[in-house]
C-alpha cells in the first residue's frame, strides 16, 4: 500500500483545520441532542461524591476562585478553563448516563462538549462554531480508532481517556483556529497525555480518567498555540501509541487515514444515547428484559436467568452482587434484574441502593452471566452474533435476542424518552424542564450557546 508523505496525525491536523465537515441533516440531529443530553448528565452527576470531591480538590489547588470565569453546571463554581472542563466532565460520567460512540469506543459528548464550553468561556460562543469543533473531534476520535481498537480496549486501555484526549485536543485546535501545522502538534502532544485503564472501571477514578483526557487535551491545544511542538509520527512510528498500545498493523492505520475527506465518520457512526445509567455493554441485555417483561412472565418463578454477550462485554462488567454505587454501574446481573423487575432503571434506583433490595439480591442468585468468542471482533455490536437471555420457569424456555441496544441508531429512543431523561437529570418539574428543553433546542442556531446553558436551573 501506498504511504501519504503526511503522517497519520498530520492528514488528521490538515483535514479538520482546513475543510469544513459538512454531514447530513440526520448526523446534525444527532449533535443537537447531544449537547441537551450532556448538559443534563452534568447536572445529574453534580451532585455525586465524586464530582463534589473533585471540585474541593481543585479549590484546594486554587483553581476554582472568584476570579476565573469558566462555568461548572450544576453549581455556582467558575474555575480555570482546565479546571471546568475537568469538573464538568467528572460530574457528566459519574452516573454512566452519557452518550458514547461505536470507532473510538470513546463516552463522546463528556469529552468534547466540557472542553468546547471551556475553551470559550471568555468569548461568545455560536452554534456553528461549537458544531465545527465537535466534529473535528468526532473525526479525530473514530479514524483513531478505526485505526487502533478493538485491540486497543481488549488490552485494557480506556479509550475514552486515550484516544479521547486527542480529539479533545482536535475540538479545541479547531475552535481556536489553529492552522494544520499548529494542530498536528496538539494532537502529537495529546498522546502524551493519553492514558486510562479499564482495570479502574467499577471506582470513583473512571470518571476521573475522563475529567484528566479533557483537561490534557485542552491543555495540549494550548501549549500548541504558543509553538511547542510534539513529533507527528506518533501514530505509525514502531514505538508510538498504535504499535505500544494496540497493534502493530501498519495497513490499519493506512485504511483509516484513507477515510479522511470522504463521507464525515458521524454520518457512518452516528451516537449511541443511554436510556439507564449504567455501562453502555449493559444495555442490549437490559434491552432484552424489557421483552421479557413485556410477554408477562412472573420474576419469582424463574429458575435460572442465562445472559450471553461478548467476553470483551462481559470482562468489563465483572461485579455481580455490588456493594456500591461504582459498581452497580458495572453489574450486568444487577441491571438485568432491575429492568426485569421494575420496568427501569433511574438515577433514583441508584440513590436508593437498589442493589440492596431482597427480591433484586434473590434474581441475581439465579442469574449466569457467560461471555462467548464473537466471530467477528472488530465489531463492538455484530448484529448476526447477538447478546442473549434465556429465562428457565420449569419445562418452560424463554429466549430474547438482543442485535442492538435502545438508544443505537438502530434502535433510537423516542423524543419523549429523551425528554424524560432530560426531566429526571435537571430535577426540575414538567413545565419548567420543558421550558429549558425548548430553549436549548435552539443552540444550533444560537449567537452564543452561553447564554441558554443555566449554571444551576434548579435553584432560582
Amino acid at each position: 500500500m501506498t504511504q501519504s508523505a503526511e503522517t497519520a496525525l498530520q492528514r488528521i491536523a490538515n483535514y479538520i483545520s482546513r475543510t469544513p465537515i459538512k454531514p447530513g441533516a440526520q448526523s446534525l440531529g444527532f449533535v443537537r441532542a447531544a449537547l441537551t443530553d450532556i448538559y443534563g448528565c452534568m447536572l445529574a452527576g453534580a451532585g455525586q461524591p465524586v464530582a463534589r470531591n473533585t471540585r474541593q480538590a481543585l479549590i484546594n489547588c486554587g483553581q476554582i476562585n472568584e476570579h476565573a470565569h469558566a462555568r461548572i453546571y450544576g453549581t455556582t463554581c467558575h474555575a480555570t478553563p482546565g479546571a471546568a472542563a475537568m469538573a464538568n466532565a467528572v460530574a457528566g460520567h459519574a452516573l454512566e448516563f452519557d452518550d458514547w460512540e461505536v470507532p473510538g469506543n470513546t463516552h463522546i459528548s463528556v469529552l468534547l462538549f466540557p472542553a468546547i464550553l471551556a475553551a470559550s468561556c471568555d468569548r461568545a460562543l455560536s452554534g456553528q462554531d461549537a458544531i465545527a469543533a465537535y466534529l473535528a473531534g468526532y473525526e479525530t476520535i473514530a479514524r483513531i480508532g478505526e485505526a487502533i481498537n478493538l485491540e486497543h480496549y481488549e488490552q485494557g486501555w480506556h479509550a475514552t481517556a486515550t484516544i479521547g484526549t486527542i480529539g479533545v485536543a482536535a475540538s479545541v485546535s479547531r475552535l481556536m483556529g489553529l492552522d494544520g501545522e499548529q494542530t498536528a502538534n496538539a494532537l502529537a502532544i495529546a498522546t502524551s497525555r493519553a492514558l486510562g485503564y479499564n482495570a479502574q472501571f467499577g471506582s470513583e477514578a473512571k470518571p476521573l480518567q475522563v475529567g484528566f483526557a479533557v483537561e490534557g487535551g485542552l491543555v495540549a491545544a494550548h501549549l500548541a498555540a504558543t509553538g511547542l511542538t510534539g513529533q507527528p509520527h506518533m501514530l505509525e512510528h514502531a514505538t508510538g501509541m498504535v504499535a505500544l498500545m494496540g497493534h502493530r498493523f501498519s495497513d490499519r492505520i493506512e485504511t483509516a487515514m484513507a477515510r479522511i475527506g470522504q463521507a464525515p465518520a458521524i454520518d457512518h457512526y452516528h451516537i449511541v444515547f443511554k436510556p439507564w445509567p449504567s455501562c453502555g455493554y449493559t444495555h442490549r441485555i437490559m434491552t432484552g428484559m424489557l421483552e421479557l417483561r413485556s410477554r408477562g412472565i412472573d420474576p419469582a418463578a424463574i429458575d435460572q436467568l442465562e445472559l450471553h454477550l461478548p467476553d470483551l462485554h462481559a470482562g468489563i462488567l465483572p461485579f455481580r452482587h455490588p456493594k456500591n454505587r461504582s459498581e452497580a454501574l458495572f453489574s450486568l446481573p444487577y441491571c438485568a434484574a432491575t429492568i426485569l423487575l421494575r420496568g427501569d432503571m433511574t438515577v433514583a434506583d441508584l440513590d436508593n441502593q437498589g442493589w440492596r433490595d431482597e427480591d433484586i439480591r434473590q434474581l441475581i442468585d439465579k442469574t449466569s452471566v457467560t461471555g462467548f468468542a464473537p466471530n467477528r471482533p472488530e465489531l463492538n455490536y455484530d448484529p448476526e452474533q447477538p447478546d442473549r437471555v434465556v429465562a428457565t420457569m420449569g419445562d418452560a424456555i424463554h429466549a430474547v435476542n438482543i442485535p442492538y441496544p435502545l438508544g443505537s441508531p438502530q434502535k433510537p429512543m423516542s423524543e419523549n424518552r429523551h425528554f424524560r431523561k432530560f426531566q429526571m437529570n435537571t430535577g426540575l418539574d414538567e413545565t419548567r424542564a420543558q421550558a429549558l428543553w425548548e430553549r436549548l433546542g435552539t443552540w444550533p442556531s444560537a449567537a452564543n450557546i452561553h447564554d441558554l446553558l443555566v449554571m444551576s436551573p434548579g435553584s432560582d
